[in-house]
C-alpha cells in the first residue's frame, strides 16, 4: 500500500506545480477510485482539498473539492454499474457471493428499503465497491440507483472531509473509532426518527379505522 501513497504524493506535487489542472484531477482521481477500490478515498479527498485550496483559497477550494470529488466518484460508480450489468455480471456475481457484505446488501436491496439502502451506502467504513457490485446485480431501477449512489457519495465525502479535519484521521488512524461512533449515532437517530414516524402513521390509521 505504501506505493499508492507515494504515487498520490507525486501526483499532488505535480498538480501543485500545475494548478490549472487541479479541477480535472479532482474528478479523475475519485473516478478511478470507484473503479479500483484499493485506492484510499480519504487520501484522494485530502489531496483534492490540498490542491484546490492552493488554487482557489481554503473555503472555495474545500467546497469545490467536495463537489468535484462527488461528481468523479459518482461517475465512476455509475460506469461500473452499467459495465457490470451489460457485460461482466457473471464475474462480479462470484465476488459478491464470496463477500458477506455483498450477500447481505443484495438481500437489503431486494427488500426495497430505500432508507436502509442509503444508510448502508453512506457508511464510509463499508466496502463501497462490493456494495456497488451487489446493487448492480439486482433489478433496481436506474433512477433509484442514481439517487441512492449520488446521495450516498455526497454524504460520504462530506463526512470524510469534515470528520477527517476534526479527528485528523490521516496522521492518527485510531481516530477512525470516533468516526465510526459518530456515524453510529447518526444512524441510530435516523432509525429512531423512522420508528417514531411509522408509529404515528400506524396510530393515524387506527384512528381513521375506529371513526368509520
Amino acid at each position: 500500500m505504501n506505493w499508492i501513497y507515494e504515487l498520490l504524493e507525486k501526483i499532488e506535487n505535480f498538480i501543485h506545480t500545475n494548478l490549472w489542472i487541479a479541477p480535472l484531477f479532482s474528478v479523475i482521481l475519485p473516478f478511478v477510485e470507484a473503479i479500483i477500490p484499493s485506492l484510499p478515498l480519504t487520501a484522494i479527498i485530502a489531496l483534492n482539498i490540498s490542491v484546490l485550496s492552493a488554487a482557489f483559497g481554503a473555503i472555495p477550494g474545500t467546497i469545490l473539492a467536495i463537489t468535484l470529488s462527488t461528481i468523479g466518484s459518482f461517475l465512476g460508480m455509475l460506469f461500473m454499474f452499467f459495465l457490470i450489468r451489460k457485460t461482466l455480471s457473471k464475474k462480479f456475481l462470484r465476488k459478491v457471493e464470496n463477500s458477506n457484505h455483498g450477500k447481505w446488501f443484495t438481500n437489503v436491496v431486494e427488500r426495497g428499503n430505500t432508507g436502509l439502502m442509503l444508510a448502508i451506502l453512506s457508511n464510509p467504513l463499508l466496502p463501497s465497491s462490493i456494495l456497488n457490485y451487489a446493487i448492480s446485480l439486482t433489478n433496481i431501477r436506474v433512477k433509484k440507483y442514481i439517487f441512492l449512489t449520488f446521495a450516498s457519495r455526497i454524504i460520504i465525502i462530506i463526512f470524510l472531509v469534515f470528520l477527517g479535519s476534526i479527528f485528523d484521521i490521516q496522521s492518527k488512524p485510531l481516530n477512525i473509532v470516533w468516526v465510526m461512533l459518530t456515524y453510529s449515532v447518526i444512524i441510530l437517530l435516523y432509525g429512531l426518527i423512522i420508528k417514531i414516524r411509522n408509529k404515528k402513521k400506524h396510530l393515524n390509521i387506527e384512528r381513521e379505522s375506529s371513526t368509520e
